[in-house]
């Protein structure tokens, strides 16, 4: 991957990304390359949004995939869709970013309606111990969003991960408004019931 150019090419489905992982878990530089071509593009878009720094965002997408080259025989223990998984590295880089350049970084970033949010930065003075509780939840919380329903999981991963209304989700995901809306609410209900079940 010399120089940083997303493609914009088709959109793949899941069960493509997931082959395109089990590849790259084989250390298989076409399938890299392949899966890259099919979703840097999006990752950049997301990172790009929350740096608001298209060269900062261009390094982070691109430790994003050295990530991912080093890291793909674990995705298929990770009960999560694959855009999903490498949108969530993607975000922890730019988050890592963030902390390192914290004086001159504001912690805000904006969705695509132009909302304002805050990151939830954790402290760089957390211990190991804190460092593990939080990697536990983490996988937690990737066990309890892959026992969702299939279609409300995607809406409420589509709302999270690239910030869509829920007048965006009815759009995209073809359904009417009032049924993404439950699907999300009932989503995170049964996140909230999961994860307090840890």
């Amino acid at each position: 991957m010399a120089a940083l150019q997303p493609s914009v090419g088709a959109v793949i489905d899941d069960a493509q990304l997931q082959q395109l992982l089990s590849r790259v878990a084989l250390h298989d530089r076409a399938a890299l390359r392949s899966l890259y071509d099919a979703t840097a593009g999006r990752l950049l878009a997301i990172v790009q949004r929350m740096l608001d720094d298209r060269a900062a965002a261009e390094d982070v997408i691109q430790d994003t995939f050295i990530t991912v080259w080093s890291r793909a025989a674990q995705f298929p223990q990770l009960r999560t869709s694959p855009l999903a998984w490498l949108t969530t590295i993607a975000r922890h880089r730019a988050i890592d970013l963030m902390r390192r350049r914290r004086p001159e970084t504001s912690l805000t970033w904006h969705d695509a309606d132009g909302h304002e949010h805050q990151h939830d930065i954790v402290d760089e003075a957390a211990t190991p111990l804190d460092q593990l509780q939080r990697r536990q939840v983490d996988g937690q919380l990737s066990l309890c969003v892959g026992q969702l329903d299939d279609a409300p999981r995607q809406a409420l991963l589509l709302a999270y991960y690239e910030g869509l209304t829920h007048e965006q989700l009815a759009a995209r995901l073809k359904r009417p408004l009032g049924t993404v809306k439950t699907w999300v609410r009932r989503s995170l209900q049964q996140l909230k019931a999961c994860l307090e079940d840890v």
